[in-house]
């Protein structure tokens, strides 16, 4: 079959593409049958006749039917995505192009338009952005709602404090009554940072916190990371090994820099065994500092890794004394780096296997001879 024929068939057969020849003048010349299918409208109702039956009321006022043809002319064709009209008034979502088609000396001979279907893509995308419109609406509901609770929480805390240090003061003879207040002491320093972790991520991701940006130098950020952590690091008796580039100077927030530190390193520590080295390196990646928190603990499941800096996302305890928490460390660290203009992941062989969290900053140039490695063990 000779190659002319064999596209006069395509033409003839092809159903999912509407195919239109114009002339010159823009008026039809040939309706193929793809374009009855998607328009509604034989062959004999458009021959002769403009393509502007199938565009939209308010696209005509706008001239975009003849937008079209202008633009085909001047650049050689004209891509769209838009609402046309079917005979039966019904509207379609159409991606189309029209092209200007021209003899061998360069003349204007008509018009090729190509034109599909995609109402049921545009209908799955505008559900999907109503989908993702009211999880956005229900996210900032919710950190609403907790923002609110935090703060209620936070006003019964002092005045218990205050109240187990005067029983305590008032009941030295009483052994048992200091085993309690103890107890009663350690639970609400827990839920009094269990509070203002939660107040801290709400401000955070709603966009209640600047930055004070400064010139720091990543060694002194992580020593003062490491003694903030150094009470629950003993308790599980165990050491950080730091290995940094020497006076690596960065732009960034201190006290943010640092409560990234004390976060990945205190989670790093909560989910180690006793006695465990936990590690802090750093290495300069072209304008990137790479900032990376290793240890050799319970490690994340492959299925939690996706969510693992989501909001009160977290591992199942592996044993009924291992602290639950609720998860909200490492979601506060995703919100402080992608502040920085940062990004942070994580990594785990699985369960057993260990985490090493990776953080990426943009980094301002170390200073001269600052590339040499500093290693110390706290």
């Amino acid at each position: 079959m000779r190659r002319k024929d064999l596209l006069q068939l395509a033409l003839v057969q092809e159903q999912e593409h509407a195919v239109i020849l114009l002339g010159p003048d823009a008026r039809v010349v040939s309706w193929l049958p793809g374009a009855t299918k998607t328009f509604g409208y034989e062959a004999e109702e458009m021959l002769g006749e403009t393509i502007e039956r199938i565009f939209t009321a308010e696209d005509l006022r706008r001239g975009d039917a003849e937008w079209e043809l202008r633009t085909a002319r001047s650049y050689g064709s004209a891509e769209d995505d838009r609402w046309q009209v079917r005979k039966d008034g019904i509207r379609i979502w159409v991606s189309g192009i029209m092209t200007a088609l021209r003899d061998a000396d360069g003349n204007l001979a008509g018009y090729l338009k190509v034109a599909r279907d995609r109402t049921d893509l545009k209908s799955h995308i505008e559900t999907l952005q109503h989908r993702l419109e009211q999880a956005s609406h229900a996210e900032g509901e919710k950190r609403i709602v907790l923002g609110t609770l935090a703060h209620e929480l936070r006003g019964p805390l002092g005045p218990l404090m205050n109240a187990a240090q005067v029983i305590r003061m008032t009941a030295t003879a009483a052994p048992q009554i200091q085993s309690a207040l103890e107890i009663i002491e350690r639970q609400v320093r827990f839920i009094d940072k269990l509070v203002e972790d939660l107040l801290e991520t709400t401000r955070v991701t709603v966009g209640k916190v600047s930055l004070h940006y400064e010139t720091v130098e990543l060694g002194s950020i992580v020593d003062r990371a490491i003694e903030t952590c150094s009470a629950a690091l003993k308790e599980r008796d165990q050491n950080v090994v730091v290995l940094i580039p020497a006076s690596l100077s960065i732009q960034a927030d201190a006290m943010r820099l640092q409560q990234v530190l004390v976060n990945l390193i205190s989670n790093s520590s909560k989910f180690s065994p006793q006695g465990n080295r936990l590690w802090v390196k750093a290495t300069v990646d072209g304008e990137e500092l790479v900032l990376r928190v290793e240890d050799q603990g319970k490690g994340v499941p492959s299925e939690l890794l996706p969510r693992i800096f989501e909001l009160f996302t977290q591992a199942a305890p592996q044993a009924e004394s291992e602290a639950k928490g609720l998860g909200l460390g490492l979601a506060l660290v995703k919100a402080i780096v992608e502040m920085h203009g940062g990004t942070v992941q994580a990594r785990s062989e699985g369960a057993g296997k260990g985490t090493e969290i990776i953080v990426r900053l943009p980094l301002r140039p170390a200073e001269p001879g600052s590339r040499g490695l500093a290693e110390h063990e706290t």
